[in-house]
This record gives structure tokens, sequence and C-alpha cells, in this order.
């Protein structure tokens, strides 16, 4: 899953109203900005195998660190401490509870590549990449249901047009992202990875920003 983790963003921002967007942003894919990270390092590795799955052509055989089930509570776990240390300790569980969520939206959509342990044990995933449109179809119901929730409590001043577009673009996105040619290697992989990452989590943190300052904007 994609975009449809940043469904979970919206939905938790509905309960903790003070943790940034732009933070959710970054914390729902915290497990997959690692992945990137560790594979600029050698420490997980994928396979870019085209028609592996009907979705994308990613064989994702080694991913230990991130993609398990003992990595995704672990780096929940430390995402929470930080946030904690940080001095946000209303938001820390909401953050660990954000990196987590990742793990738990990924096991339906994956091929069986996601170990509960290291790499050696069982591993798991439903593999609903391999039907397409079921897919994409997942990708817009998680998103969709988390802005709705979202959307529901959000004051007038949030429901601004340009989060409205904002909202478009990640559905847009989302279904064009099986059509996107393969990267060269799982560096490029990489790399264009973490430059959507990022620059999502910075749209986001921005239009909450931009939120937050009118409703703290000081009467004339």
């Amino acid at each position: 899953m994609f975009i449809g983790h940043y469904g979970v963003s919206f939905a938790i921002k509905r309960a903790s109203p003070t943790t940034s967007l732009g933070t959710l942003f970054l914390a729902v894919q915290l497990l997959d900005v690692l992945f990137s990270l560790f594979l600029l390092a050698g420490l997980e590795k994928l396979r870019i195998v085209p028609g592996f799955t009907e979705y994308n052509p990613y064989d994702l055989y080694y991913m230990p660190y991130t993609h398990s089930l003992a990595g995704a509570v672990a780096w929940a776990v430390v995402a929470a401490g930080l946030a904690f240390a940080a001095g946000a300790k209303a938001s820390a569980p909401w953050i660990g509870a954000a990196v987590f969520s990742h793990f738990l939206l990924d096991v339906p959509m994956h091929t069986p590549d996601m170990p509960l342990l290291g790499n050696d044990s069982v591993k798991i995933g439903l593999g609903l990449w391999h039907h397409r449109n079921l897919s994409l179809a997942a990708e817009l119901a998680a998103l969709g249901i988390g802005w709705w929730f979202w959307h529901r409590s959000a004051p007038p001043v949030a429901r601004r047009a340009a989060m409205y577009v904002f909202v478009a673009f990640l559905a847009a996105l989302t279904i064009a992202t099986p059509f996107f040619p393969p990267p060269a290697d799982g560096n490029a992989f990489a790399y264009q990875a973490l430059a959507g990452y990022l620059v999502l989590a910075a749209l986001a943190a921005a239009l909450d920003r931009r939120r937050e300052l009118r409703v703290f904007r000081p009467a004339p």
C-alpha cells in the first residue's frame, strides 16, 4: 500500500488535532522511509521483476528490519519514545500507532514477504497486489475512509479548497501509480520513494500550518 496509508494520517489527525499532519504523513510511511534508506545502505533488498504482480514489479525478498512484525513494533516504540522525549507527550502514542498501522495495512496487499521475526521466520501477506483493480480499490477506500473520518469533525477553516485539491491529487496519484514505468533498480526506487514521501509530507505540513495560522491569527 502507498497512498492508502495517508488515510490513517487523516483519521489520527481527528483523534490528535495538535499533531502536525506532516508529522503523521511521515509516521505512516516511516517503515518505507527506513526501507528505502536500508536499500541504499545494502541492509535490505528488492528485485525489479516486470510482471511480478499486476500492481507493481517489486520482489521484496529481504526486509526483516522494517517490514517484519517485530521490526514494525520496535520502530513504532522508537518513534513514540522520540516524540515523548521531544515533549510531544500527548502525540507520542498516536505517532507510534501511525507507524505500526503501516504493517497492518501492508499485510493484505503484499505477497508473502513480511516476516514475523527474522527473514527465516514465517512470512505473511495476502497478495492483493496480484489483482490491480482490487488493490486500487483498497488504496482508495483506505484514503477515503480516513479522509471522511477527519472531515466529519474538521473545523470550517480546515475544509478549504486547497485541502480538497490535495486529497484529489492523492486519489489521482493512487490511480496512476500502477502505470508508472518501473525504476531501473533498487537504488532508483529508493531515491524516488524518498522524494515522494518527503514532498507529500511537506505539502501536508504546509496545509496544516496554514490552517493553524488562520485559527490563531490575532484579531486586528
